[in-house]
């Protein structure tokens, strides 16, 4: 200790940790009822100055000492310093919440800067023990590597993707939207920063921060608020102030997830080759639904980007060993979790991830499992690190509110049901690991080892089983299970059916959802996953791993009493096109040997499979309800759709000469963002006859819903009862859309029989 209190610096330092520690006593006492002992008459202002001067003498100090700039040793002295006197702040405001917002930012950024500097250290001592990738490339011998061909390939199907997006691209009014736009979550986002009203950033339980930045742009030229003034600007109804008012918040996202979509390609061909990379793009940026949900306001429309590119720069990761991948795929886990809750699941396949690695990674084999396990939890925890700073910094609340870190995640509604096992099973590898030295572990990845094959035959089969069914139950009228009908009310599906058919029923919206070469990919997928050393590929093992975490995902949604509507199951579709990429890549080598034939060029072979993908896009007006030819035609898989053939129903009504006088009732309510006459959604059945109602537009996919709603009022006989029910069974409408074509997915309007 005399040793210590001998080099000046160190004295220097002790004072200054003292000075700002009895600063912040001092400071925090008056707001806690345990520390009044220490509560004095000074005013706020002398401790504010007070922690200027000690935060300079601090700054003073280490360049004085440190006269070469480490940045690592200047900000561990720094913390160090300042340690009592965060803690002794920390105490202060989980006593008290009138401090202050800069205080717990100030304590926030402390907590952060530790873990920075903790994952430098980390990172510096693997890379000592790291052996240098011979395939690692820099940024600019990545693209010569690529060729002119795949990069033209990947500009050109990326441009496919961003002019189907833009097409007819505020021509619909979609469901959901008038909770970020009319309802002002997106403006409100942006306001409550610009007052500094940090808690109000809490703007949704989605919580939607990335969809509010995204969009933000829209609030340049428009105000949510004025929606109704907008319609009518001018003193007249103009439709092209609408689409110019949707255009303005859905462009900038439209703009923004076509230049995340080239990560898609850079991370599968760090991952699994240039030739697998090809065709899994081809198939992703043509699908049809994943450019759908693009051009709607909502955060599926961006959690299908970033939890996959999370995955997938994660697994790129656990090949190249380089933690700049780690450190993208904690960024793009941490902008999932500002989009959506349900991207914690994500945490709990990548710890499921840690074994299936060990099992089917050969060369994991060389390894002693208690090295790797402790290796893999370093990462884990590292990775965690990076999603929760991404999350800290981009929202706001929870700068003020940290708890919010773990309602977010741990105790988010979508984890809720999984977290206890999650916790319960972290808990016993870490005990195991460092108590037990993963003598457990051990014995149970032994046993694993010796059934692994089955295992996979397993679950390959498992898969086959489950895509089979839905196939076959629905080409047989669905006489097992009605799919159409379970869906219709997918959080209330517990009362209608039994465990299996809910897990089945999400099978349904993916299997008749993708592009029939998708659909045929997954189908051969298990049948590689059944050959005796399929792992031996980095590219059928991606598979496998993206097979696993579909049907994990499913049984999430099964276990939460939820089935998995299309937009619910979004982020699957990007997988889904990944597996039958990789599926037709080994096809195609699988014939070219078999025939020894040349290997075609593979930008030739991929740009054959996106002209496919490009005429599905062509024949779905409507993207996002896009069914494949598979699907027979009297049925669809939309069955929450998000507002498709809205405007067309209302432009025909808008056609009639006297469209300004007309009163119609809906249960559409995108129709009456573009109907230039009275639109109702209500059920005042006596004010409707009295204002004289004229039409009544009804919707195959709220047929459900309006009949529920209208149960109680049939029962009862309500004065002046109007049977909206029933017009959705009446024939000979005046006018009709039907989506993409399919008869049973209509919009029709009906004369009102007075």
């Amino acid at each position: 200790m005399r040793d210590f209190f001998d080099s000046l610096e160190n004295r220097i330092s002790t004072l200054l940790a003292f000075l700002i520690f009895l600063n912040t006593l001092l400071f925090i006492a008056p707001q806690s009822s345990s520390l009044l002992l220490f509560k004095t008459s000074l005013g706020n202002h002398f401790f504010y100055l007070g922690f200027i001067i000690l935060a300079l003498f601090v700054l003073i100090s280490d360049s004085y000492f440190a006269p070469s700039f480490n940045w690592k040793k200047s900000l561990g002295q720094m913390l160090g310093i300042t340690f009592p006197g965060a803690i002794t702040l920390a105490y202060g405001l989980s006593e008290s919440t009138k401090f202050h917002y800069i205080f717990p930012i100030g304590l926030g950024l402390y907590v952060i800067s530790l873990g920075i500097l903790l994952s430098a250290y980390y990172i510096e001592r693997e890379h000592k023990d790291r052996i240098l990738d011979p395939s690692a490339l820099t940024f600019k011998g990545w693209f010569r590597a690529q060729g002119i061909p795949a990069l033209v390939f990947i500009l050109l199907t990326t441009s496919v993707f961003f002019t189907a997006g833009l097409y007819r691209l505020s021509s619909f009014a979609a469901v959901d939207e008038p909770l970020w736009l009319d309802g002002g979550r997106i403006g409100k986002y942006w306001h409550n920063i610009e007052q500094r009203d940090w808690r109000g950033t809490k703007i949704s339980d989605k919580p939607g921060i990335t969809v509010s930045i995204v969009s933000g742009p829209g609030l340049w030229s428009y105000n949510p608020k004025s929606f109704k003034s907008i319609r009518y600007q001018g003193g007249s109804f103009n439709i092209e102030a609408i689409k110019s008012y949707f255009f303005a918040f859905r462009f900038p996202q439209l703009v923004v997830v076509t230049l995340f979509l080239p990560l898609f390609y850079f991370f599968l061909e760090r991952l699994v080759g240039r030739r697998n990379a090809l065709m899994s793009y081809a198939l992703l940026s043509t699908s049809p639904i994943l450019v759908g949900i693009t051009k709607i306001i909502n955060p599926d429309s961006l959690l299908w980007v970033f939890t996959p590119l999370s995955l997938l720069s994660y697994l790129v990761f656990l090949k190249r060993e380089s933690y700049r991948y780690l450190v993208f795929g904690g960024v793009f886990l941490g902008l999932a979790l500002l989009t959506k809750y349900v991207a914690n699941i994500l945490f709990v396949f990548i710890l499921g991830l840690i074994f299936l690695e060990y099992l089917y990674h050969q060369k994991m084999a060389k390894v002693s499992l208690s090295l790797y396990m402790k290796k893999s939890l370093e990462r884990f925890a590292f990775f965690t690190f990076v999603t929760l700073t991404t999350f800290y910094f981009l929202f706001p609340a929870v700068w003020i509110k940290p708890s919010r870190i773990i309602t977010s995640t741990l105790y988010s509604q979508a984890f809720a049901k999984v977290a206890p096992l999650f916790l319960v099973i972290l808990g016993f590898i870490l005990v195991d690991q460092w108590i037990n030295k993963a003598r457990i572990t051990s014995a149970l990845i032994t046993f694993l080892n010796r059934i692994k094959r089955p295992i996979a035959i397993a679950i390959g089969a498992l898969f086959l089983a489950s895509i089979v069914f839905t196939v076959f139950n629905v080409w047989s009228g669905m006489s097992v299970y009605d799919f159409m009908e379970l869906l219709s009310s997918p959080k209330s599906i517990t009362s209608r059916s039994d465990f299996l058919g809910i897990f089945l029923t999400n099978f349904y919206p993916l299997v008749f959802g993708v592009t029939p070469l998708v659909f045929l990919g997954l189908i051969l997928a298990p049948f590689f996953f059944f050959k005796k050393a399929f792992y031996l590929s980095t590219s059928l093992r991606l598979a496998f791993y993206l097979v696993i975490f579909i049907l994990l995902y499913y049984l999430g949604s099964t276990v939460n009493d939820v089935a998995s509507i299309v937009r619910y199951q979004i982020i699957l579709f990007p997988m889904a096109a990944i597996i039958a990429g990789i599926m037709l890549q080994h096809v195609h080598t699988m014939i070219r040997k078999r025939f020894s034939q040349k290997q075609a060029p593979t930008v030739s072979v991929a740009s054959a499979i996106a002209l496919l993908g490009i005429i599905s896009l062509i024949a779905a007006t409507f993207p996002l309800s896009y069914a494949s030819a598979f699907l027979p035609a009297k049925y669809f898989i939309d069955m929450k759709d998000m507002g498709p053939g809205s405007y067309e129903i209302a432009q025909k009504l808008n056609a009639l000469s006297d469209a300004k006088d007309l009163l119609i009732w809906t249960d559409k309510d995108g129709v009456c963002k573009f109907f230039v006459g009275t639109c109702k959604r209500n059920r005042s059945y006596n004010d409707l006859r009295e204002s004289g109602l004229d039409y009544i537009v009804v919707s195959a996919t709220r047929e459900s819903r309006t009949t529920k709603m209208m149960q109680g009022d049939i029962a009862s006989q309500k004065p002046g009862l109007i049977r909206f029910d029933q017009y959705y069974l009446k024939k000979d409408p005046l006018f009709e859309v039907d989506v993409n074509g399919r008869k049973n997915h209509f919009i029709k309007v009906f004369k009102f029989e007075k």
